[in-house]
């Protein structure tokens, strides 16, 4: 029997049972889970490494077969009913540990989302405006005129929100589109400025050209964003000469120590491992004192037909059964393999995506749960999911740690400080009319989506577009939102805020811990992995996140680190 009719004979079961118990109804759910998911990982792997093409493709199907299977389960009102009688249960949830409780909390949101609240006739409703969306999504590309913007209301309203946007953020750690908002209006209120004296520089560059060739300026319009901002930043810094201080053999081996230094383990390279490719390296983690076995991981670094691109895949989930079952992931990558005597040299912008994907090899590493469900990056709300991983990345910019990883590949000399000053300059360059454009369309994802009323995507985009951003479209009448997928799917609409929501919580985290003057960075991070790591999705990242910074967020460090200083 597989294991999807195994977990589909297991639900048939609890849905028959009159009266459910977290024991009876929850806990084998639990089991089997826990059972069935590292099998589950592991064929979701297999596409993204082996080196045989059958494997890969009976991968990608095995995948496809499990999300649907589990979008099936979703749909199951006989189940819902279950765990909802579990739910309403005030003694029995009063009864349960936190992390049970979350866990019974959650399971009864995820159902309900999809509509297994709903009588039958609101739940047929349902599924057919959920075909709808998807039917309008595939045609999108191909006519724009055929997108329904009143779908996603309609809804929305029958599951009883009043907006899509409502119903998209309720279970993230914005909660609602109010909060999300509140901070996207905060950053443009501090970063105007910035952007408006960075406009002014952009504006010059342009009046030259135009005086050059004798026409006449008439305006800085979208269009001409990218090739000025490209202008001026190879004008100040070109970050192609730092690559003779990134190695990746002694990067990777900095790293590894820095990671150490900050979580209080030991990193142990495995000799002849039983591996997938000769290219792949195996390593256990150990506690600080080599006494207490943490897990394992692999590296998987260099090109080769078929591989993904760089990507971290949790294989096992680490959590506290009757014993403890120990977690094991794999970074993936698709660097060019060495020459002869010559190491890969890797760019700046490579340095800091492999730092924070190693990051995110630890939080999969570093988390303590009881329940496999809440291990890891996978259970984090998604607008907190890259905020440990940006802190990380960030780290690749400051000064202190440039010099703990940036070597000469010949000489072992420390990168110089006036390359590094110019590296933070080139950061900074830009960066108030960068990130209002992000706040625009933040906002503007928002504002489709948290209307009750059907709105002029194309008017409302260009207008505020201009307001927000501070650059024109021109008077445009093109369909620029048209060529942005991102407003258009459904499973990401009202979501756009999530990365800048993580820059800022990632900033505040930095600046406000690690990086604060006088402070044993050692010391943060053995904080930073119990209250933020070992937690996963455990508990609620908001909770989390204001223990470890003994404060709620604020975007002042965010604010502060691109030159916004007027907070």
């Amino acid at each position: 029997m597989t294991m999807i009719s195994k977990e589909r004979l297991l639900l048939d079961e609890i849905a028959t049972i009159e009266t459910p118990t977290f024991k009876t109804a929850i806990a084998p759910i639990v089991d089997i889970y826990n059972s069935h998911e590292p099998e589950y990982s592991i064929n979701r792997f297999l596409q993204h490494v082996s080196t045989e093409k059958e494997v890969r493709d009976a991968s990608t199907e095995s995948e496809t077969l499990e999300e649907s299977f589990k979008a099936e389960t979703l749909l199951r009102r006989d189940v819902y009913k279950t765990i909802r009688a579990v739910y309403d249960n005030e003694e029995e949830m009063d009864g349960l540990s936190d992390e049970n409780k979350r866990l019974v909390q959650q399971m009864e949101l995820e159902y309900r989302r999809k509509g297994a609240a709903l009588s039958e006739d609101e739940f047929n409703e349902l599924t057919k405006l959920n075909l709808k969306l998807e039917e309008l999504e595939v045609s999108f590309q191909r006519n724009i005129d055929s997108r329904d913007e009143k779908t996603m209301f309609t809804r929305g309203e029958l599951e009883g929100y009043e907006t899509h946007a409502e119903y998209a953020l309720e279970p993230h750690m914005a909660k609602t589109p109010q909060a999300a908002y509140d901070m996207l209006a905060e950053l443009r209120k501090n970063l105007t400025e910035l952007g408006s004296k960075e406009l002014e520089q952009l504006e010059q560059l342009k009046r030259s050209d135009m005086h050059a060739v004798g026409k006449i300026y008439e305006g800085f319009f979208e269009w001409d964003r990218s090739f000025y901002a490209n202008k001026l930043s190879n004008q100040n810094f070109s970050t192609s000469n730092l690559r003779c201080y990134f190695s990746l053999p002694q990067v990777i081996r900095n790293m590894f120590e820095l990671y150490q230094t900050l979580f209080g383990v030991t990193i142990v390279e495995m000799e002849n491992p039983r591996v997938w490719h000769e290219d792949v390296e195996m390593y256990e983690l150990w506690e600080a004192d080599k006494e207490t076995f943490v897990g394992h991981f692999y590296t998987d670094f260099f090109h080769r037909p078929g591989k993904s691109r760089i990507s971290v895949h949790n294989i096992r989930s680490g959590y506290n059964d009757e014993t403890r079952q120990y977690p094991v992931c794999a970074i993936v990558a698709c660097f060019a393999k060495p020459e002869p005597n010559t190491p890969v040299l890797l760019h700046h912008t490579e340095v800091e995506m492999l730092m924070g994907e190693l990051g995110r090899v630890f939080q999969n590493m570093l988390c303590k749960t009881k329940l496999a469900k809440f291990h890891g990056c996978k259970a984090l709300e998604q607008d907190f999911v890259e905020t440990p991983i940006q802190i990380l990345k960030d780290f690749m910019w400051s000064p202190h740690i440039l010099d703990k990883i940036a070597r000469h590949y010949k000489t072992g000399e420390s990168i110089p400080h006036d390359l590094v000053q110019q590296l933070q300059a080139a950061k900074s360059n830009g960066a108030g009319l960068s990130y209002l454009r992000q706040v625009f369309l933040a906002m503007y994802d928002l504002a489709i989506y948290n209307s009750a009323d059907t709105v002029d995507a194309n008017t409302l985009f260009n207008s505020m577009n201009t307001d927000i951003s501070l650059i024109s479209c021109g008077g445009t009448r093109t369909f620029v939102v048209a060529k942005l997928g991102y407003f258009i799917k459904h499973t990401l609409a009202s979501k756009y805020y999530a990365h800048l929501w993580s820059q800022v919580n990632s900033a505040d985290i930095l600046h406000s811990c690690f990086l604060k003057d006088g402070i044993d960075m050692s010391e943060v991070g053995m904080a930073f992995r119990t209250i933020v790591l070992e937690a996963g999705g455990s508990k609620d990242s908001m909770d989390g996140l204001s223990m470890f910074l003994g404060r709620e967020p604020n975007t002042r460090a965010f604010l502060c680190s691109l030159g916004a200083n007027s907070i």
